[in-house]
């Protein structure tokens, strides 16, 4: 019997330019490398344009395919990610302008949520877990409603980890202009998050927390001498 095929692992991956080669060379089972590997970034560009699940995956694959057929284009001088994030936006582009002739007006279902990769450390206990997942969900409402030019920059720099040189070059803006966007889009973040929130409900002591502590001070008084003697 033949020995069974396994799937490959990103951490057990050439570099990029290596695994082209093989590719250019024949071997065409390797470009699953290349998609393992940078799945998490193609869709977290393409999530900043489109939020049915749908739309994102028939534009991965839309951009693989693409990828595929023009790998022999890719210039080795630059990094892979950066060309495949540039055929990700034009073809997620296209795809907006051909929803925009067939509806006049996307559609937008904010069901679906970005997963953002913040850690879970496994002593954290039931409190901790359920103030991190407030957290998370408040942190994609508020990318949610970032424009798109915004929300993409943020999403690359800030959730994906990319360098701001990266993000100039996937999107073929300037440095300056990436780092004026990431900046807007804290900004707008920020002034979201604060308007979800009542001034007066921050530091509230009241309910349960004021009823402990005045029977707790009740208690400690009515020990002492002289309690209830007036």
């Amino acid at each position: 019997m033949g020995a069974t095929k396994q799937a490959y692992k990103p951490d057990e991956l050439l570099p990029d330019n290596r695994v082209i080669e093989q590719i250019l060379e024949g071997d065409s089972e390797l470009f699953e490398i290349l998609m393992r590997r940078h799945n998490q970034l193609l869709f977290r560009t393409i999530r900043s344009y489109f939020q049915e699940s749908a739309d994102v995956d028939d534009i991965m694959q839309d951009t693989y395919i693409k990828a595929f057929e023009k790998l022999h284009q890719f210039n080795k001088e630059s990094l892979f990610s950066t060309w495949l994030v540039r055929i990700g936006i034009n073809e997620a582009l296209q795809r907006k302008r051909k929803l925009k002739k067939q509806y006049q007006l996307q559609s937008i279902d904010a069901n679906d949520c970005i997963v953002l990769q913040i850690p879970d450390p496994t002593d954290m206990n039931p409190e901790k877990k359920s103030m991190r997942t407030e957290s998370v969900i408040l942190i994609q409402r508020a990318i949610e409603q970032l424009p798109e030019k915004y929300k993409v920059v943020y999403m690359l720099k800030e959730v994906e980890g990319m360098e701001v040189a990266q993000v100039a070059a996937g999107l073929q803006l300037s440095i300056s202009n990436v780092k004026v966007r990431l900046h807007r889009a804290r900004n707008m973040m920020k002034d979201y998050i604060l308007q979800l929130v009542d001034p007066s409900d921050l530091f509230e002591f009241g309910n349960e927390k004021c009823d402990r502590l005045v029977d707790a001070v009740l208690r400690k008084i009515s020990t002492m001498k002289g309690w209830g003697a007036r």
